[in-house]
């Protein structure tokens, strides 16, 4: 069953890219389909099926075409993404709030 964009382990999955390579060393290359490229690093990223694949790490590439790194939980699941070409999705880092220690 495919996901849906609804609430899953309690948060808003949002679409995130296509993968293109999988670098050996356990990172995956992901093409973003998202504008706001900076606000997913920390991000955890999910398959089609909701299963937990890794951690979007860095951007790289040129600003008018960039790449998300996601660092893989597991070595063996770049391969097979990569076969699959599905699309993949994240959930946006939390976001802390300001010190008030200073009030």
């Amino acid at each position: 069953m495919p996901l849906s964009t609804s609430c899953v382990y309690g948060g808003l999955l949002r679409l995130l890219g296509i993968p293109e390579v999988y670098i050996r060393s356990g990172y995956l290359v992901v093409k973003p389909l998202v504008t706001e490229v900076l606000r997913v690093i920390g991000g955890i990223v999910y398959d089609i099926h909701g299963r937990r694949v890794g951690q979007v790490v860095d951007v790289i590439g040129k600003v008018e075409d960039p790449r998300f790194v996601v660092k893989l939980e597991h070595r063996d699941l770049g391969e097979i993404i990569i076969a699959k070409h599905e699309k993949l999705y994240y959930q946006p880092p939390r976001v802390r709030g300001k010190d008030r220690a200073g009030r």
